[in-house]
């Protein structure tokens, strides 16, 4: 299985880039499907470099607010940030907390993710592995098949020799069960001429 090369963090910090001039969405799932694969754990890790190396969004006003309207602003705010101090230090706690205990929850999915990476990576080897065993295995059952063809049709080769051969031995002996009869009917033929030869010389 063909695996991407690892992300380097220029061509990511591109794609995000790109991506934000465009008005999209800059996610690590989005960064994923635009580089066309990698590792999930190593993208997260470039984003919040990213994330840290961009400069805060300065919002242009579009015109200046008159002199008297800033003041009643200024005083307004001023009496609001009195009356509020302790509850925005609350809120600014708690939020300090959330916000920790958030990224404690995120670097464990970043660990979590290393791991299902690894062990993916893992899997893939052995699957590799298993694969061309098979390979392998198919490879000398064909050879195995084919020899056993070779053998098998030497064996028939042989069959047939071996059935020509018992039917010239048959014809031997038949032919030789001839002659033999033959040859006992010439002794008793000789036999009984010398029994008359004797008997004429008497």
């Amino acid at each position: 299985m063909a695996r991407r090369q690892a992300i380097d963090p220029e061509e990511l910090f591109e794609t995000a880039n790109r991506m934000k001039a465009e008005g999209k969405e800059v996610t690590a799932m989005a960064l994923l499907d635009a580089l066309g694969g990698g590792s999930l754990s190593t993208i997260y890790k470039h984003l919040e470099v990213w994330h840290a190396a961009r400069p805060a969004e300065v919002i242009v006003k579009p015109e200046e607010i008159p002199a008297a309207v800033q003041a009643s602003f200024a005083a307004a705010w001023r009496l609001a940030a009195q009356e509020s101090k302790r509850e925005v230090t609350e809120v600014k706690e708690k939020a300090k907390e959330e916000v920790a205990a958030a990224l404690r929850q995120f670097h464990g999915a970043l660990e979590a993710i290393a791991k299902i990476e690894k062990d993916r990576d893992t899997d893939t080897e052995i699957i590799e592995g298993l694969q061309k065993q098979l390979a392998e295995a198919k490879a000398e059952i064909s050879k195995a098949e084919s020899e056993g063809a070779a053998e098998k049709a030497r064996a028939d080769e042989l069959r047939q020799q071996l059935k020509s051969q018992q039917q010239d031995r048959d014809a031997a002996l038949q032919q030789a069960a001839e002659y033999k009869g033959q040859i006992e009917a010439m002794t008793a033929q000789n036999a009984q001429l010398l029994a008359e030869l004797a008997k004429n010389k008497k």
